[in-house]
């Protein structure tokens, strides 16, 4: 027997079926229950008032005509009682018996229960019994056998067990569609998945109209993988990037050291050895900026965060890179105003706007204008006049080792804007690459408060 079979009891068909069961049946009994209570309920209250006003028209007539009115009262309802169930006994003061069809009395007044034997094949009967003292001495019993109620119990408990054997064939049948609904959309979600794992990286889980539990799952596990591709697209764009970015420089350097191993004098290989040691620091620090940049990625970061002021952050790195701007003839503008509180990391923060003033100052016109500006909305604003990126680039252009044609002859590894692009992601923050006309405007837009997870 297979593992499947012998293991059926654990699927979610079977555990869905006997819940809907159990609670199919709990809900017929307890309205069964009900219907049971309140019938015989109403039954016995109206065979109770019957004895009632019977026995106060036999106590009526005791008062008016006495003992002998009451007895003659006693016989002609037993005369006319076709059901047999009217029960008399009316004892005179001594206690002898002057009519009726009981033997005995109950011992003391009010309301009881008596029995009474009948022939052997037959069972005893149970009678409902009020007793009354009568004026003038005497007492009088009025009872009404109680089969008719107990039939009708009997009647509601068959038809109760009826409605709870349908109601239980309901249930397993409403329970085993419900299960084998769940089970269908648990092993299509099951069987999509196992494309994806067998290298369908491109495959997802199907989704209905309705929207149910299952949809906003599959919805879910869907953004998961579409993440999960996007990161591997970009891990592969990655390698690519440091195979293709990665060789010039690699190549230069081998080049230098052969140099400097053919050198005879110091004059050759001193400058050799100097420009192979520049090409290993900036491997180095490509390789530094791409840790940066993952470490960034992977959220570890975000455990720091903290509130800040942001006035101050953006002053100081406007201070650090105005002389840079004003070797080149540029002219730094600033518009920050005090106060503006912000929420993130600060040292990641304050390299992200370093890069942007750096590209601005890098890339910007000789002799032109820089603009870095805060709004009370925390919205960070690096505008340049130079070239820029036109707009069909401009999202490559936050790729890793992504260079513009015109900025391929300058000092770079096409790092900066793809931090920049970690660092508001982390943070939660939208980043916009626009049109200064001319040049690159670039908005950093931070959130209020805390990011979402």
């Amino acid at each position: 027997m297979s593992e499947r079979a012998t293991r059926w009891w654990r699927t979610t068909t079977f555990r869905v079926t006997l819940l809907h069961l159990l609670l199919t049946l709990l809900g017929t009994a307890a309205l069964s229950g009900i219907a049971w209570w309140a019938t015989t309920g109403f039954a016995l209250r109206q065979l109770a008032q019957e004895v009632d006003r019977d026995r106060g028209l036999l106590v009526q007539a005791a008062r008016l005509g006495g003992p002998r009115s009451a007895a003659l009262s006693i016989e002609a309802r037993l005369a006319a009682d076709r059901s047999g169930t009217q029960y008399y006994l009316l004892a005179g003061p001594e206690g002898e018996r002057l009519a009726g069809n009981l033997a005995s009395a109950p011992e003391s007044p009010g309301w009881s229960s008596l029995r009474l034997e009948a022939a052997e094949e037959a069972d005893p009967a149970e009678l409902l019994a009020l007793g009354t003292p009568l004026p003038g001495g005497g007492f009088l019993v009025v009872a009404r056998d109680v089969a008719p109620v107990r039939q009708l119990e009997s009647l509601l408990l068959g038809a109760a067990g009826w409605v709870g054997g349908g109601a239980a064939l309901l249930g397993l049948l409403g329970g085993l569609l419900m299960g084998r609904g769940v089970t269908r959309r648990a092993a299509a979600m099951d069987a999509a998945l196992a494309r994806v794992e067998s290298g369908e990286i491109g495959h997802r889980l199907p989704i209905r109209a309705g929207g149910d539990e299952f949809d906003r799952l599959a919805r879910r596990i869907n953004a998961a993988l579409d993440r999960v591709q996007a990161l591997m697209q970009t891990l592969r764009q990655v390698t690519d990037d440091i195979a293709h970015d990665l060789r010039t420089p690699l190549t230069r350097l081998r080049g230098r050291l052969e140099a400097a191993l053919r050198a005879e004098d110091d004059a050759t290989w001193r400058p050799a050895t100097e420009a192979a040691l520049r090409d290993c620091e900036q491997l180095l620090e490509i390789f530094a900026a791409l840790l940066r940049i993952a470490q960034i990625e992977s959220g570890a970061r975000r455990a720091g965060f903290a509130p800040l002021d942001l006035s101050a952050l953006a002053a100081t790195v406007a201070e650090v890179y105005a002389p840079a701007a004003e070797d080149r003839g540029q002219r730094l503008e600033t518009d920050i105003p005090p106060g503006i509180a912000g929420f993130g990391d600060r040292e990641l923060l304050t390299q992200a706007l370093a890069n942007l003033l750096e590209n601005a100052v890098k890339h910007g016109r000789e002799g032109g204008r820089i603009r870095l500006a805060l709004t009370p909305g925390r919205v960070l604003t690096v505008e340049d006049d130079g070239e820029g990126i036109p707009p069909n680039q401009r999202e490559a252009a936050l790729r890793r080792f992504h260079r513009l044609d015109a900025a391929r002859s300058r000092p770079g590894a096409g790092l900066g804007l793809a931090l920049v692009a970690a660092v508001a992601e982390l943070h939660g923050a939208r980043l916009t690459l626009g049109d200064a006309a001319p040049g690159l405007r670039v908005e950093l837009a931070l959130p209020p408060g805390p990011p979402g997870p």
